[in-house]
Formats: C-alpha cells, structure tokens, sequence
C-alpha cells in the first residue's frame, strides 16, 4: 500500500498544482468548521455534513471490483498497451480469490507490484493534456485492485 501511495505521489506530482476559484478555499472550511469550543474550553467535534463528490471522482471511487474498465488511447503505445496488460491480470486475480487459490494470490499480487512499478513512469511518456486523463484512470484501476484485495480476508 506504501507503495501504491509513493506512485500516486509521484503520478500528482506530474500534473499541474493550480486549483481552480471554486477549490482555492473549500481545502481548510470544512476543517475550521468541524470543531468549536465549548464553554468549558475544551473543543467538541460538531457533525460534519457529508460532501457529494464530484462526478468523476465519484466514478473513480465507486468503480465495480469485477467489471472491466475501458482504458482511454493515448498517444503513447506503450502506455496503451501497458494498460492492456491490466484487465488480464485482474480476471487471473478474481478467479484466484474466488478459488481461495492463496499460491496464485501471492503469483499475480507479483505481477500486479510489477505492473504498478511500470505504471508509474507511464505519466511521463504523455503530453500534459493526457496526463490528467492517465492518472484519473490509473486510480480507478487501483480502486478496482483494492476493492479485489478486501474480498481475500472475507
């Protein structure tokens, strides 16, 4: 998982830090407004209401475990067939959960760390437009993989 966070970390650090009028102060209000002090002093959490997200990154959250994820075309082949070699490997990784298979598990959980390893370069191989695109759809795929990953306990 530390992993997957470092690559995120450098996948965001590709595309550009601006934020648009309507994000610049949303970051610290709900923040400032999830505590309050009491008399007493102390601070006392109040309920923080529950934010819709955007659309896309509702779509990117919400995405299905098993349903296969089409990947946009790049301008790049090697990205696009990088991103081919996904929805294999997470069809192996279902039937192996399904099958509680935990030699093949540990097999394709491998190949997806070697997958992930690759993915994270990917980004740089795009122009600037795409590469808002490549990282929205990267973190879907990852979502999916996660979202697998809790069936193994289960």
């Amino acid at each position: 998982m530390m992993a997957m966070a470092a690559i995120m970390g450098v996948l965001v650090s590709c595309q550009s830090n601006t934020k648009t009028p309507e994000s610049a102060g949303s970051d610290t209000s709900a923040l400032a407004s999830s505590t309050s002090v009491t008399d007493s002093g102390a601070a006392a959490a109040k309920p923080v209401k529950a934010v819709a997200l955007p659309a896309k990154d509702a779509e990117i959250m919400n995405v299905s475990p098993t349903a296969a994820v089409k990947a946009p075309q790049f301008t790049n082949e090697d990205v696009n067939a990088g991103l081919a070699r996904f929805e294999p490997l997470r069809q192996e990784y279902e039937k192996a959960i399904e099958s509680k298979n935990t030699a093949k598990i540990a097999e394709i959980t491998t190949k997806y760390n070697q997958w992930v390893g690759e993915a994270a370069t990917w980004g740089l191989k795009l122009t600037k437009d795409e590469n808002q695109i490549y990282i929205d759809h990267y973190t879907k795929l990852v979502r999916q993989w996660e979202k697998l990953s809790q069936r193994i306990k289960k």
